[in-house]
């Protein structure tokens, strides 16, 4: 009986056109021996499961072919044949992750000195040479700078950013890059047609979506459905049972629920992935790569299997991505999620038609307009849903101190949390701040002149521009910023004057805020 070769092997490319994506990188190597301009050193960097290795090997049985054509080995020559079979003395790969010390390295300097045995170029593979020690890499930077004739160094790693740069510019380097999702599929429709495995067009952009760019584990995944299967058709249905995925059509109920605030419905599906054992995170992935297809076929003018504003599904893509974000760290995944959708609005903005325009969120005044900001040390907060305000109806004079409704206190809360967690002291100018939306236009003014700190440090170029920022991604793209005093006398419409303080007084003030020792102001 014939021993079982896993797919991933048995459909290892044997010659660079069989090599599936890495367009650039093929090309660059085949051209360079197909002229014999070899160097003596490449570095092969990309994710796992994108050929790194495979060409590397295919390198080193082309770079000694005897008939080689036009860049690509013959695969029938002697030093072909002994370069697959792995018999060749004179090619050498080395698992940098088990053999990362200086007398490894040692050992291998005394090797290159030798002349090739039985080829022509001496080859060193290292997969995962960013886990060599910098005493090894110390060791190895000699032979680079001087390398001997007919030696030629394939360096592979998945973090080049961990290797030395004197090494990386003795190379030429080579970035291997995720494989196409559409290259993945033909290439996984091609193998189920030679292997005789059925498996519907769903199923396989299931798994080419599911592997992220790397081959590999698409075909693990392949030949582990296939295993399952036993001859029967691999359909949707089989991922679910097999890899815990949930259904297209669970997924897009729970997104329809979402988008018409039917958050109790909400809850009943979560608590049946949870009674069927199913993973929470990866349900959220498969929900946000869901809505973001749903988002995609909006921008195209395509029709959705659901009636919701582009700008909607976005906010709602944005929450997921929210509690995504931070599940890991939540100690109950179940309430982490439940509180999480339940805190999405469930008043849905219908999609407006021509008959039925969009309504203007109803502007309800809270009693008090300042919210508080979690102290620093506390649990990461769920991000409130940032969704921008309708425009008001221009006045001829609207109120200079409206209170703001609390659509506003929650994107204010918002962007004040996004900058809390990048840049704590432009955090501090900013909770002192009272905001105000007129129109398109977002006021931050500050009281004189016990604030005259934080408004002068505000108003910096460089912090200006970053609030900007910051307001864009919470308010949307058309919001200005102004940043101002309040007006000298309640009659023109500004705010009563706070008593003011010492400088000392005020930077202690600030530092409370920062520990979360006093509660700020929004």
């Amino acid at each position: 009986m014939s021993e079982h070769q896993a797919l991933y092997r048995k459909w290892r490319p044997q010659q660079f056109s069989q090599v599936v994506g890495q367009t650039y990188t093929l090309r660059t190597l085949v051209n360079a021996l197909a002229h014999k301009e070899i160097a003596h050193a490449y570095l092969f960097a990309g994710p796992r499961g994108t050929g790194k290795t495979t060409v590397a090997r295919l390198f080193a049985r082309a770079v000694n072919c005897l008939q080689r054509q036009q860049g690509e080995p013959c695969n029938r020559c002697d030093a072909c044949e002994r370069i697959a079979r792995g018999a060749s003395l004179d090619v050498v790969e080395i698992d940098g992750a088990s053999n990362r010390g200086i007398d490894q390295i040692r050992k291998l300097r005394e090797e290159v000195s030798f002349v090739p045995a039985d080829v022509k170029y001496k080859v060193y593979i290292i997969d995962e040479v960013h886990m060599l020690t910098n005493e090894a890499f110390n060791a190895l930077l000699k032979t680079l700078e001087e390398p001997p004739k007919r030696v030629v160094f394939i360096f592979a790693t998945t973090e080049p950013h961990k290797l030395p740069a004197t090494v990386t510019s003795r190379c030429q380097a080579f970035e291997f890059t995720h494989i196409p999702l559409e290259l993945i599929v033909n290439h996984l429709t091609h193998i189920c047609q030679a292997e005789n495995i059925q498996a519907d067009e769903r199923a396989l952009h299931a798994i080419a979506s599911r592997c992220g760019g790397a081959l590999r584990d698409a075909l693990v995944t392949l030949e582990q459905l296939a295993s399952y299967a036993q001859g029967e058709p691999i359909s949707g249905e089989t991922l679910e049972t097999v890899l815990g995925l949930p259904s297209e059509t669970l997924l897009q109920d729970f997104l329809q629920r979402m988008l018409s605030g039917q958050v109790a419905g909400v809850v009943d599906i979560i608590h049946d992935l949870v009674r069927r054992g199913q993973d929470l995170e990866l349900f959220l992935e498969e929900l946000i790569r869901l809505g973001r297809d749903w988002l995609v076929q909006a921008a195209m003018k395509k029709p959705l299997p659901v009636s919701v504003e582009p700008r909607h599904l976005a906010e709602l893509i944005y929450h997921l991505l929210q509690l995504k974000r931070d599940m890991g760290r939540a100690w109950d995944k179940q309430i982490w999620l439940e509180v999480g959708v339940l805190r999405w609005p469930q008043a849905a903005a219908p999609k407006a038609t021509a008959s039925n325009p969009t309504p203007t969120p109803p502007q309800t005044p809270t009693p008090n307009p300042t919210t508080a900001t979690p102290a620093a040390g506390d649990k990461p907060a769920l991000p409130s849903p940032v969704r921008p305000p309708a425009q008001p109806e221009a006045t001829e004079s609207p109120p200079a101190a409206a209170k703001p409704s609390s659509v506003q206190s929650n994107l204010w809360q918002s962007l004040l949390n996004a900058i809390r967690k990048e840049r704590v002291a432009v955090y501090a100018y900013l909770v002192e701040g009272h905001p105000e939306l007129q129109g398109r236009v977002l006021h931050i003014r500050y009281h004189r002149p016990r604030h005259n700190f934080h408004k002068e440090s505000a108003e910096k170029p460089e912090i200006k521009a970053y609030l900007m920022e910051k307001a864009k991604a919470a308010y949307g793209a058309d919001i200005a910023l102004r940043i101002e005093f309040f007006a000298e006398s309640a009659a023109e419409g500004g705010q009563p004057q706070l008593p003011p303080t010492s400088a000392l007084e005020e930077k202690v003030t600030m530092i409370k805020r920062v520990l979360g020792e006093d509660e700020p102001q929004a």
